[in-house]
């Protein structure tokens, strides 16, 4: 039963790929400070530069370490709990690796336990950039979240750090609950809590250096697709990806955009590949992505979209909206995700 569940979460990573997230802007923070209690950051309080600092230490720090990663997710109607170490490193100029190192629990016969290191492996990029808490863009993740500095302080992995907690500011979703290490900005342990205080998952580093000396033959991520930019103009667009894309809208709701490209699998039906166009975008924290595959002129009129069951925190809707080929997965509810298709058209 794990082997298919653990398969299942392997298919959903894969429809992410090793999606590429661009650098974007970095914005002030916004708030309002307290004289009693927490103190919510508030710019330009030193706060500020701490959300900038995490902002950055993702990929601007040079650090190697292990981590412990929990999981308990429900997957349908099973509830799932995993338990993993796993080696991390950045150079802190863009490469970083991930691997896995020890399945702790459950207990898998070694041909699935190999397996399951083979998936971890194949969803490396995803897993780093989008399984952990992570600010994208400091201005959009202040507009939507109650980041609060609690004024206690931990020692994780031997590193001085700070304890906050972040939550949306309107509707309901995950509490992350953070210690951050003082000097860096690096998010050292990070527990994900659902609305109803179960936790859903714990990441923490167990030991980590600053600073390594990588060896020359060092292994860093390889992107395994290849996306190319949307380029600007009808024409290109089309010319790039064989149709013209539908983009979604936010209009100042809680997702912007961030990036679109073009990227090409294979055609489940055969004959070669199919273009989509992925626009990423992100509410300061959490990214989901909405792809777009054109019209499809074989299809019925009828609007026809279907709903994944969620693999724990995340969702997956895919169909058809008036002949057009839609998807959408993130961290975000289902109605968050179909409301970003409803609004290409």
């Amino acid at each position: 039963m794990f082997q298919r569940t653990f398969l299942a979460i392997a298919a959903l990573g894969l429809a992410f790929g090793q999606a590429a997230c661009s650098d974007v802007s970095e914005g002030s923070a916004q708030g309002a400070v307290g004289n009693d209690g927490p103190i919510i950051l508030q710019s330009p309080t030193p706060g500020e530069q701490l959300l900038q600092k995490m902002q950055r230490a993702a990929t601007g720090v040079a650090y190697s370490g292990v981590r412990r990663v929990e999981q308990t997710w429900r997957v349908g109607e099973e509830t799932i709990s995993t338990s993993y170490r796993e080696e991390v490193a950045s150079d802190g100029e863009g490469r970083f690796a991930l691997r896995s190192l020890e399945l702790i629990a459950p207990s898998l016969p070694e041909p699935s336990e190999e397996l399951w290191r083979m998936l971890q492996g194949s969803r490396e990029g995803f897993l780093f950039r989008y399984r952990d808490f992570r600010i994208h863009d400091v201005a959009s993740m202040v507009t939507n979240y109650s980041p609060i500095l609690l004024g206690t302080n931990v020692h994780v992995a031997g590193r001085v750090c700070d304890e906050m907690m972040f939550a949306l500011r309107h509707g309901a979703s995950f509490t992350y609950n953070l210690a951050v290490d003082r000097e860096t900005g690096l998010v050292m342990r990070c527990e994900q809590v659902a609305t109803d205080g179960q936790v859903m998952g714990l990441v923490e580093f167990e030991s980590i250096e600053l600073n390594p000396s990588f060896a020359a033959d060092f292994e860093w991520h390889v992107p395994s697709n290849d996306e190319q930019p949307l380029p600007d103009g009808q024409a290109s667009r089309l010319a790039v990806a064989g149709f013209v894309p539908l983009q979604p809208q936010s209009d100042g709701g809680r997702f912007a955009l961030v990036e679109s490209t073009v990227l090409r699998s294979e055609d489940p039906a055969g004959g070669g590949e199919v273009a989509w166009v992925k626009s990423t975008l992100t509410d300061g924290v959490e990214v989901v992505f909405v792809l777009h595959g054109g019209s499809d002129p074989s299809l019925t009129s009828e609007d026809v979209m279907r709903v994944a069951p969620s693999v724990g925190p995340w969702n997956h809707v895919e169909g058809t909206l008036r002949q057009q080929r839609f998807m959408a997965l993130g961290r975000a509810s289902v109605d968050e995700l179909l409301d970003l298709i409803a609004s290409t058209l």
